[in-house]
């Protein structure tokens, strides 16, 4: 089954599948689920460039990508309850739909980036989003919470590599980010201000990491 999930997922364009035990979070948090599947599908160079050097771009790839991450989530959480198993999409729609979504703290209940962070896919940056060492933060990402019999995997986490960089708070347009390091004390609250953040995605496609891979090369550009 895991490898029948992961192949089905690469195949709607998934770059990262991973799967995470979740029985140790809180109830509340994982519905009753024991595992979840995360998936990662990566921006292109070319549009991450675009993006930094504000050339003309003739489609949103973020908006596509994000809403084809979205799909697929709901695609398999279909798939696997045809199979017989329990399983729930964490789509921005499906969400909203099962109240796991506070529009008041613009918050899901279960985010994405907590089960990727288990995962091992990456660590929160200063830009509150998570950072891959092959992508940096260019990606889009969803969830599928679930029964079925998958192998999961335990990773450490992964302590923020940001180090002095602040350049997603320099760029910023709006002013929304502290340049402070996450921590699971802080939260997304002491680095970023959300109700300011209006998805310029400046802090995506400048941070170093991202323009590594955007770039090709081997080490981060500063």
């Amino acid at each position: 089954m895991t490898d029948e999930i992961a192949g089905l997922l690469f195949n709607k364009g998934a770059d990262i599948v991973r799967f995470v035990d979740i029985s140790h979070l809180d109830a509340a948090q994982t519905q009753g689920f024991s595992r979840a599947v995360v998936f990662c599908m990566a921006l292109s160079r070319e549009f991450i460039i675009a993006a930094r050097d504000d050339s003309i771009i003739e489609h949103d790839e973020f908006a596509e990508k994000e809403h084809a991450a979205d799909a697929a989530a709901d695609w398999l959480a279909d798939y696997l309850r045809q199979k017989g198993y329990r399983a729930s999409s964490q789509s921005e729609k499906c969400n909203i739909q099962n109240g796991n979504f506070d529009e008041t703290s613009i918050s899901s209940r279960l985010p994405h980036k907590t089960i990727a962070r288990r995962a091992g896919i990456g660590y929160i940056g200063k830009n509150n989003l998570l950072i891959n060492d092959k992508y940096g933060c260019a990606f889009c990402m969803c969830t599928v919470l679930t029964d079925a019999p998958v192998t999961t995997e335990e990773y450490p986490p992964v302590s923020s590599e940001c180090g002095n960089c602040d350049i997603c708070k320099k760029i910023c347009p709006e002013n929304a980010i502290t340049g402070n390091d996450w921590s699971e004390l802080t939260g997304r609250e002491g680095v970023v201000d959300i109700t300011k953040c209006t998805c310029t995605l400046k802090c995506m496609v400048n941070c170093p990491v991202t323009l590594r891979y955007a770039l090709q090369t081997d080490q981060a550009v500063f």
